[in-house]
């Protein structure tokens, strides 16, 4: 049995990136004896098998061949024969089919490291074309290594891909992954699908050929303000991120603030009342907001003001007018009466609350 740490360990290494995640390919071993050396595998037939100290992974040499459609269209040979060499020709880019032997030895026979010096992304084998996935994986690693420009001739295998209907096949799972992973660059990531033709075929929602305005978040967004900024971006409108969301399955956090962003941004940043009677304007705008959900709307206020630093101003008038309407309490006394008559209180309390906050708005201009 000999141990090689390989993939993006090694990659990030050379590149002087900290590394996140280890993955281990172990050669010239079995099942059997990883179960022995008390390994947990994962999946009742995948070769991958958890370290049981380090909880990272560790996965039989293997050879693959396409068996089915997709991604996970595959069988694995992995007997104790398959060398470390074949292990690294099945996957996708030069750059990730580096391995590091337990003495610090680097294995590189598909010139990895030389791809990495020159900023190359290439694929590996002919193989590359049988992975659909690889699409969108050669799309994330664009956008996350900046100046890294993609072989023409690997440019050509995604277009093989592309031909022979494989993207089809990616389960909408996969695809959140992908974006969820490139998070920060996803500006990068679309604009590769749309330039090299998968954007038909993986998100159709995408409004824009090319990116109109950068998507601006402040530095401490987390990754739900970051990523819905993105798809506010490049979808914009509410019927096509309701549909992106639900077709790839993405977590209500992500959608529902990209919603509040499509529905609200613009008549949020351009509101600007005339007179007090123009409360009605305001009253509907702050119901579509749904100050209820105040991490929601903490977010959506952050970001965009973080991105329109000259609504110094419409900031205060809104943040003083749902800290209003939040402390607004009906008194024991109407809580009693029927509720026609408490729901006509509260929409009376609410006009003067933003009757209120618009005469004093004024009053400042």
């Amino acid at each position: 049995m000999k141990i090689y740490l390989v993939g993006g360990a090694i990659r990030d290494q050379l590149l002087g990136i900290p590394v996140k995640d280890k993955d281990w390919v172990v050669v010239g071993s079995t099942p059997e004896e990883m179960h022995a050396k008390n390994f947990k595998q994962v999946g009742k037939d995948f070769p991958v098998f958890i370290h049981p100290k380090t909880g990272e992974e560790y996965a039989l040499a293997r050879t693959e061949r396409k068996s089915g459609h997709g991604y996970t269209g595959f069988e694995f040979d992995t007997n104790p024969n398959v060398t470390l060499e074949e292990d690294l020709a099945r996957r996708d880019l030069t750059i990730n089919a580096i391995a590091q032997d337990k003495d610090g030895k680097i294995v590189d026979p598909y010139n990895g490291q030389e791809d990495i010096k020159n900023k190359k992304l290439r694929h590996v084998s002919d193989a590359f074309s049988e992975d659909p996935l690889r699409v969108l994986r050669i799309a994330r690693f664009h956008a996350k290594f900046d100046g890294f420009v993609v072989a023409p001739e690997t440019v050509d295998k995604i277009k093989e891909i592309l031909k022979s209907g494989e993207l089809e096949h990616l389960t909408p799972e996969r695809k959140w992954l992908e974006i969820y992973k490139t998070a920060e660059n996803l500006d990068a990531f679309f604009s590769f699908i749309i330039t090299h033709g998968a954007r038909d075929i993986l998100f159709p929602e995408i409004l824009n050929d090319k990116l109109i305005k950068k998507s601006l978040y402040p530095n401490d967004a987390n990754e739900v303000e970051i990523i819905s900024s993105h798809l506010y971006n490049w979808i914009q409108t509410p019927q096509g991120i309701e549909s992106f969301c639900q077709r790839l399955k993405i977590p209500n956090e992500y959608k529902s603030l990209a919603l509040l962003f499509s529905n609200c941004l613009n008549e949020y940043s351009n509101y600007v009342p005339d007179s007090t009677e123009d409360y009605d304007r305001l009253l509907s705008l702050i119901k579509r907001m749904d100050i209820r959900k105040k991490d929601r709307l903490n977010s959506f206020m952050k970001c965009i003001h973080y991105s329109n630093t000259d609504l110094e101003q419409h900031r205060i008038f809104f943040e003083n007018l749902i800290k209003s309407i939040n402390n607004f309490k009906l008194s024991d006394e109407d809580q009693k009466k029927p509720g026609i008559e408490i729901k006509k209180i509260i929409g009376n309390a609410y006009k003067e609350i933003a009757q209120d906050a618009i005469r004093k708005f004024l009053n400042q201009k």
